[in-house]
């Protein structure tokens, strides 16, 4: 064989080799090159396409210190809103995501969970201490003034008022929203879950939001 033929065959060898990589990589380079959206279809929970930034706020968590937009930072953050006084959704959910914490164990470094009181008036930094530590002792509870809590829940779409039952004496009940929010690692509202509200699924959900966060 001559050295042209020689040197066409090895040109032939090299494109059969680059298109086999090709094909067999394609979706590898596609999404690595290309930022390719992950696939986020199945959540039990709503996704935003674009993740809303929180304006600053401040609160105070049950230790006394100060809660702002910078402890929603570098880690995940599941939040509720509710209050200690609630003879139900506020319990039932604290223990739901008690279980989504054990679920996820393995990336508890990567997680905290943060109960925001709607009656600041009744709640205490201590009283919410005792009641989120009853749950789990990691939990955050947080509260602060009036104003500062209807700021933060006007932004995220929380909607809460007194009850107008037994509204004059001191054991009155609050109307509430019982969604679930998560903030990613960058302080932004990411996503939310709805009720009813199952452990296993929000577990499962985040596995899947947070390896597709960039």
């Amino acid at each position: 064989m001559s050295a042209l033929g020689k040197s066409s065959t090895i040109l032939r060898g090299a494109f059969l080799l680059a298109a086999t990589l090709a094909l067999t990589t394609g979706y590898w380079v596609s999404d690595y090159f290309l930022g390719k959206p992950p696939d986020l279809s199945g959540l039990h929970g709503t996704v935003f396409d674009n993740p809303r930034e929180i304006q600053p706020f401040t609160l105070v968590d049950h230790t006394g210190k100060n809660f702002e937009n910078s402890s929603l930072q570098g880690r995940w953050s599941f939040v509720f809103f509710g209050y200690t006084h609630c003879p139900d959704v506020c319990p039932t959910t604290l223990s739901v995501l008690n279980s989504v914490a054990h679920r996820l164990e393995a990336v508890k470094n990567q997680v905290q969970f943060i109960f925001i009181t709607i009656d600041p008036g009744r709640d205490t930094p201590e009283k919410l201490g005792q009641f989120v530590s009853y749950f789990n002792g990691a939990f955050i509870g947080a509260t602060g003034t009036d104003d500062a809590i209807r700021s933060l829940t006007r932004q995220l779409g929380v909607i809460y008022a007194r009850a107008t039952e037994n509204s004059g004496t001191d054991s009155y009940l609050m109307d509430h929203s019982a969604s679930v929010l998560l903030f990613d690692p960058a302080g932004r509202f990411h996503a939310a879950f709805t009720p009813p509200l199952n452990a296993a699924d929000i577990a499962d959900d985040f596995g899947k939001i947070s390896k597709a966060y960039r």
